[in-house]
């Protein structure tokens, strides 16, 4: 996997399916699905995303509902990872399965040396994240499987018959 280098979008413990992508933005149009992306919990957000932006959060990111729109949507507006001290175990799934890095911090106090706005590299080989400071951070290591379906872009990537549809 190449490096994603973008600007931290900031947030704090806890952040909910229905915070990351409320439902009143369910819809099978993509359009819709990519702006309904924080837009209970700053409408501002997605219209200012740029594709490798980086979501950075603290515990239990991704908690609630197991519905991948979430997903979609984050993988809809681009975002280049998501790094939290820790995900609810669903939605790391749903976002692996997507094609959607998750890291965690190797030290769960690191989060307070990342800022809203900051321009930072995660390098998922590398497990680390580089602040335009020069500072790096360490991210947990993730296992070779999970890296393997996050440069596949995705679980199915990785099936011999991608491109045919089951059923």
């Amino acid at each position: 996997m190449t490096p994603i280098v973008g600007r931290v979008w900031l947030f704090g413990d806890d952040v909910n399916t229905d915070v990351i992508h409320p439902p009143a933005f369910y819809s099978l149009d993509p359009d819709k699905v990519r702006r309904g992306l924080f837009h209970g919990h700053d409408p501002d957000m997605q219209p200012n995303l740029q594709p490798g932006d980086v979501v950075v959060a603290g515990r239990n990111f991704g908690c609630g509902s197991s519905r991948e729109t979430s997903v979609r949507s984050i993988k809809l507006n681009h975002i280049g990872a998501l790094i939290a001290i820790d995900f609810a175990r669903i939605f790391f799934r749903n976002a692996t399965n997507n094609g959607v890095p998750c890291l965690t911090f190797a030290d769960p106090a690191d989060l307070a040396r990342v800022h809203k706005g900051q321009r930072i590299t995660v390098d998922p080989e590398a497990a680390t994240l580089r602040t335009e400071d020069g500072e790096t951070i360490r991210l947990t290591p993730p296992g070779d499987f999970v890296r393997r379906i996050w440069a596949a872009g995705g679980l199915l990537e990785l099936l011999p018959d991608k491109g045919r549809h089951l059923g």
